[in-house]
């Protein structure tokens, strides 16, 4: 039977203990140094060590930091651990602070424990990286066979060595397809002993008419079965393999051409099918993903109910009307809101944006962008020609209108990071592949708009940003873009 591996952070449950482990002895030495005696009886000890420990595991979780954990190298396991120490310190942090409750001798412990953390954990990773690797390779309880065509040798086989890591001992090589040749098979293995010595321990044991056989009388674990694109998948093999018991992989690599990274196996209509999509998200990262959502949208929210008089006294005073903007807009995959902004246009704005567009010679782009917008409350040009801003584009130039979307996350329509709502219209003269970059939550703010805000004028830079941050998505990008947001936000760059 075979054992289906374990996925996600739950496969390094090993390094997360022996993480949290490094952080208690690191936490001990700290204390044995600054306080001396009755460390194992004292409150504050255990209850560092608690705070610690849950911190610790959480952003190991949310982090990912174990994820590929035996490809890292000695660098990148030192740039990913002073990532996670570096987060763990400012949530304990932010932690103390509101707990108003400062320790005595804190300062002292912290600056002692960090370094023996990260001195501890940085060997221990090592040690553990190199026993379980020593270990796949001295027990190899999996032995597998390759089966594939000749022809493919020289692209798979490579592949395959490249991607094993110790976790397969490969018994031999069976060559399949039509009227295989074996001397084909060795002449295409030749060229690749130099790169991939063990090449030479992977004997060529059968083919087609004998892999039956060969597989009757020797052990095998499992079998990676590999077909040419051009070549029809062999069932009636596969199914008597699977009568024997064996385990076959069978690589899907007709599917190699489907531009789409992001494939996956599952159960569709009672169908075993292939998922692609341009993103992927697990059901883990769409929680964390929405808790973020709502304590972000909390926390936006009242402070958009602070700014509310004297943003909306302002709007008011410079141009009676409505305080907040109301329109529609398109989100995930063509689902339609309403979004809300504080108001910094006039009343007629939008009636006069075909016009402008005319003007501007924007009336075919897929979005409108003027430098200096005569719509905004309080712009106007000056008879030296120079434009004074006015209220309108102040509140544009701090992000102020933006705030009352917070109110669409806790809704469920936006979220804090994702891709700019397109209007109706704008949708409505879409291409198909302008379209992927709503196959995400509409956010706040983005890639796109911490590249450049509105200096970014050109929309096919727009949809491959939207789409590269579709593509890569995962919750530390999320996070990066938010902290990079208020830097721009500050700073005032690409603000119109």
């Amino acid at each position: 039977m075979y054992k289906r591996k374990v996925r996600g952070w739950s496969q390094h449950i090993d390094f997360m203990l022996l993480d949290n482990l490094c952080a208690f002895v690191g936490l001990l030495i700290a204390f044995w140094i600054v306080e001396r005696e009755g460390i194992l009886v004292s409150r504050f000890f255990w209850r560092t060590v608690l705070e610690a420990v849950l911190v610790n595991t959480v952003v190991m979780i949310v982090l990912d930091t174990y994820h590929s954990v035996l490809h890292h190298t000695p660098w990148d396991e030192m740039i990913r651990l002073l990532a996670q120490t570096g987060d763990v310190i400012l949530i304990l942090l932010v932690f103390r602070l509101l707990s108003q409750k400062p320790d005595a001798d804190l300062l002292k412990i912290t600056l002692f424990a960090v370094p023996l953390y990260l001195l501890f954990c940085f060997i221990m990773r090592q040690a553990h990286k190199s026993f379980l690797k020593k270990k796949h390779h001295i027990l190899n309880r999996h032995s597998m066979l390759i089966a594939l065509e000749a022809s493919q040798i020289p692209t798979v086989l490579p592949r395959i060595l490249r991607s094993n890591y110790g976790a397969y001992r490969f018994t031999g090589l069976a060559i399949i397809g039509t009227n295989p040749s074996e001397e084909e098979a060795r002449n295409a293995l030749r060229p690749l002993w130099d790169q991939y010595p063990e090449v030479e321990t992977i004997p060529i044991v059968a083919t087609t008419d004998t892999l039956e056989q060969y597989l009757t009388n020797n052990w095998v674990d499992e079998v990676y079965l590999d077909v040419s694109p051009k070549a029809n998948l062999p069932v009636d093999m596969i199914n008597s393999l699977m009568r024997m018991g064996i385990t076959i992989h069978t690589a899907l690599t007709n599917l190699d051409d489907i531009e789409s990274r992001h494939k996956n196996v599952e159960w569709i209509c009672g169908h075993l099918t292939i998922t692609t999509s341009l993103g992927y998200i697990t059901g883990r990262d769409v929680f964390l993903k929405r808790i973020m959502d709502i304590v972000g949208g909390l926390i936006g929210s009242l402070i958009t109910v602070i700014l509310t008089p004297f943003v909306g006294l302002a709007i008011c005073l410079s141009d009676p009307g409505p305080i907040f903007f109301s329109q529609t807009r398109i989100g995930e995959n063509g689902k339609k809101f309403q979004i809300y902004k504080f108001r910094s246009m006039y009343m007629d704005a939008e009636a006069r944006k075909l016009q402008l567009a005319q003007k501007t010679g924007q009336e075919d782009q897929l979005m409108f962008k003027m430098e200096h917008d005569p719509r905004i409350i309080g712009q106007r040009q000056l008879p030296n020609g120079r434009w004074r801003k006015g209220v309108g584009g102040w509140i544009r130039d701090l992000s102020l209108d933006e705030f009352p979307q917070f109110f669409n996350v806790l809704k469920g329509d936006m979220s804090l990071v994702g891709t700019r709502p397109p209007t109706v219209d704008e949708w409505q003269r879409y291409e198909p592949f302008h379209r992927s970059r709503m196959s995400t939550r509409p956010g706040i703010t983005g890639l796109w708009q911490v590249s450049g805000r509105s200096k970014i004028r050109d929309f096919d830079t727009v949809v491959r940003l939207d789409r590269e941050y579709i593509e890569n998505w995962s919750l530390k990008q999320d996070i990066h873009i938010l902290f990079k947001t208020v830097w721009v936000v500050f700073a005032r760059k690409g603000a119109m």
